[in-house]
């Protein structure tokens, strides 16, 4: 097994490859030129790639594109710039943010279930917004009920706040307002604004969702799918699989990660530390636990995930590949952007599924 210098642990985040569907909601009102620096400082830092991660860009006032979902960063150079920023209003409204994205993600999940794919993107909303924007306190009411309902129907999506002014003014709207909300300052270089941003996106875990589950929340059949997934040598990947998908018993229910290049990966789980991962120099912490790929396939029961949770929520499940520092991988495929990436497949066998409705309160189990 491998070994980290100490240093090397002081923010986890900095050994994970970001890999994130990102919405990017920015008020107008900003001037353009004010803007786009440290707008673009942070896209350039999000691994936009075919094989990694997308980026879409609104208008923060009616939620119009600006720049439809790509994975070219050029898109974005190309498409938002002086004459488009200033085509669309200014203004920041936050409820039709909420439901432009609930309609995106869900289009997002579509085409990922169209396809049998498990997800493995982080989920992120980037709301910009600028000095004079504010919550109406008409629509106050209204965007706590939404986001409660979110946080159930669509627990992955998180919210981050890039804004100018005193961004006290946001708190009720994300769950860890001393992490989510971050503050642009015109008065700094772009660099040292857009790098906290960077490091809380890279510390959002990659989504993992069931391509089983229909918008209705019914599914179509039980069975497995999988997952290709590539690590640098040394890297960590956090993944989180919601409870949503582990409703009631259910035999044969489990998570399987199987390497596939010629090296050692250290998978760790918890039930409520978002980023577990194995420190060589330190034990494990309560509720983490680590095995290694040395003699196998590592294998996570889900049988009973959620049997027991009847008066309070069950909690997902937070897991990681950890590749090993060193060894001799060369991998060749599209996927990888490295050739130094070791590959492992992620499996789940018999995901469920529940319909969530906030407001008034439905829900369906399968």
């Amino acid at each position: 097994m491998d070994t980290f210098k100490r240093n090397q642990w002081s923010d986890i985040s900095n050994m994970t490859t970001i890999k994130t569907n990102v919405f990017v909601f920015v008020d107008t009102n900003w001037p353009f030129y004010w803007i786009v620096d440290y707008v673009s400082y942070v896209l350039q830092n999000l691994n936009i790639h075919p094989y990694a991660s997308t980026v879409t860009l609104f208008a923060a006032s009616d939620a119009s594109v600006i720049v439809n979902t790509t994975d070219y960063i050029v898109d974005v150079y190309q498409q938002w710039n002086f004459t488009s920023h200033y085509w669309h209003p200014p203004g920041f409204n936050l409820p039709t943010i909420l439901n432009t994205l609930s309609t995106r993600v869900e289009e997002l999940l579509a085409v990922e279930a169209a396809a049998d794919n498990l997800g493995g993107h982080s989920l992120v909303a980037l709301l910009i917004p600028s000095p004079t924007s504010y919550v109406d306190e008409n629509d106050y009411d209204y965007s706590r009920r939404y986001l409660d309902r979110l946080r159930y129907s669509l627990p992955n999506l998180h919210f981050i706040y890039y804004g100018g002014g005193a961004l006290v003014r946001f708190h009720d709207f994300v769950r860890e307002p001393s992490r989510d909300l971050l503050v642009l300052n015109l008065d700094k270089p772009a660099e040292e604004c857009g790098a906290p941003v960077i490091t809380r996106i890279r510390q959002v875990p990659r989504r993992i969702s069931n391509p089983r589950c229909y918008s209705n929340g019914a599914v179509s059949e039980y069975g497995s799918n999988s997952l290709e997934q590539y690590g640098r040598l040394g890297s960590i990947n956090f993944y989180r699989l919601d409870s949503l998908y582990l409703p009631t018993r259910q035999s044969m229910r489990y998570l399987k990660i199987t390497p596939v290049s010629q090296i050692t990966f250290t998978v760790c789980t918890s039930r409520s530390i978002e980023m577990p991962f194995r420190n060589f120099t330190s034990s494990l912490r309560q509720d983490e636990s680590c095995e290694s790929t040395a003699l196998g396939s590592f294998s996570y029961d889900l049988t009973d995930a959620c049997v027991g949770y009847d008066w309070e929520p069950c909690p997902p499940l937070f897991f990681s590949v950890q590749a090993q520092s060193f060894g001799h991988v060369s991998c060749t495929q599209a996927a990888c952007q490295t050739p130094d990436e070791a590959q492992y497949i992620i499996s789940l066998n018999n995901l469920g599924s529940v319909f969530l409705i906030i407001g008034p309160f439905e829900q369906t189990i399968y």
